[in-house]
């Protein structure tokens, strides 16, 4: 029972791996539409590296047409599973009212999680003075 376990267990991983390898190559071939099928493949795999470039293709609407409201559930998808730069773009979603509305309560929340692993998300923090919104019993 435990090999039969570890068999699948291996297959899965190595399925979930092929799918995001795959985008990978799609995406340094400037294949950009099959890179985002594979994304979306890896991502409903939960493989959260692939929510947040799925997320960033349908913000620029890149291998598919433009969908702030679908970049943004990437966004959250893998912005829970502590993805920084998810969290980062997030929150930017949440300043400027892309793809949702403009809450600075969520951006603040967004942005204060990530704001000690990356610049551009302290910069924000100072720029847009999110203290003022953020509420730590959130």
């Amino acid at each position: 029972m435990q090999k039969i376990f570890i068999i699948l267990f291996f297959g899965v991983v190595m399925l979930f791996a092929n799918n995001y390898n795959t985008a990978i190559d799609y995406y340094q071939k400037g294949d950009m539409k099959n890179a985002f099928i594979y994304f979306k493949k890896a991502a409903n795999q939960k493989d959260i590296k692939s929510a947040y470039i799925l997320g960033y293709l349908y913000t620029g609407g890149i291998g598919t047409k433009q969908d702030l409201k679908k970049a943004v559930k990437w966004y959250k998808i893998a912005a829970k599973a502590g993805n920084t730069k998810a969290q980062v773009n997030l929150g930017f979603n949440y300043i400027g009212g892309l793809g949702v509305k403009k809450d600075y309560k969520k951006a603040a929340y967004w942005i204060y999680k990530a704001k000690d692993r990356s610049p551009q998300a302290q910069n924000l923090w100072d720029e847009f003075h999110l203290s003022q919104y953020y509420n730590k019993g959130n």
